[in-house]
């Protein structure tokens, strides 16, 4: 299969003729028709039933029709993409952020970025913590922000960014606020949001085990938006990444006990040292002043 059969095949379901299709290609129709041919055999079933003049889609080519068409846009977009790289026009970076992970710090970054290479087009992706090493891999995303990574991955490259401590945060009034910083097991008495992408979430309830802790878990969530609105509703507390916190930010307080701090980290594949545009964001956050 290749992407000239594709784009016949859709010309081909657009019109139900295969003279305006091949017409529609700059093919004669002698080449089209083979090329259909050859789709359907190496698909296994017929994509177009022929009859006459009656010319209309089969079932397996209704259900893979739509499929193509993604194919056909990706195609268009990689060569104009390559186009624009070529004539130094620019290009694009696909960067995954992973969801746990707050703007606060990046966005500034990535400003600045993008105001010194105007003609890059960055698209951010919200990724899980166990999706990004496939992800990478596959060069699905160019690089990925990302923290607190078990067992990292040996073919790809992580570079530190900067610490960031989890925080207790709470409803404004809530009785954390007359205090400097909140234990642990304090915490854990509270009435209590469950964040399942927490990079801290089986220490933290070890930690309510260990303690004998019976914790009053009201919600769990794996939405941060969610979390953060349920905490200013005041219907429970939750332990936070400090620059996750979205306006207005929560109020807040550091957690004593078990050190719960966490490395953010861009993460990129070892072999992407032909990648200029990618090369050029990962020695801007080598560079840049983080603290």
């Amino acid at each position: 299969m290749d992407f000239r059969q594709i784009r016949y095949f859709l010309a081909l379901a657009g019109t139900l003729n295969f003279t305006r299709a091949a017409e529609q290609c700059n093919v004669t129709q002698p080449t089209l028709t083979n090329a259909i041919k050859r789709l359907e055999e190496e698909l296994g079933g017929e994509l177009i039933h022929r009859d006459g003049k009656d010319s209309r889609l089969t079932k397996l080519g209704q259900t893979l029709r739509a499929q193509f068409e993604k194919i056909e846009e990706t195609r268009t977009s990689l060569k104009r993409t390559a186009q624009e790289f070529a004539s130094g026009e620019g290009g694009e970076l696909n960067i995954g952020v992973m969801c746990t992970v707050g703007p606060i710090k990046l966005a500034k970054f990535l400003d600045e970025f993008q105001m010194q290479n105007s003609k890059i087009k960055l698209y951010l992706h919200d990724v899980t913590p166990s999706s990004i090493s496939q992800l990478l891999l596959t060069s699905a995303l160019d690089g990925a922000f990302c923290a607190g990574q078990e067992g990292q991955h040996p073919r790809l490259t992580y570079l530190p960014l900067y610490r960031e401590p989890m925080v207790v945060a709470f409803r404004k009034g809530h009785m954390f606020a007359g205090l400097n910083h909140v234990p642990l097991e304090v915490v854990m008495k509270e009435r209590y949001i469950d964040r399942l992408h927490c990079e801290f979430r089986d220490s933290v309830l070890t930690f309510a085990d260990q303690e004998s802790i019976s914790m009053d878990v009201v919600f769990s969530s794996q939405r941060e938006d969610w979390i953060q609105s349920m905490v200013r509703e005041g219907i429970g507390v939750s332990v936070l990444p400090k620059f996750s916190l979205m306006p207005p930010v929560l109020d807040n307080r550091p957690i004593s006990g078990p050190t719960l701090e966490r490395q953010v980290e861009f993460a990129f594949a070892k072999n992407t040292n032909d990648h200029q545009l990618l090369a050029g964001l990962i020695d801007r956050a080598t560079h840049y002043l983080w603290t």
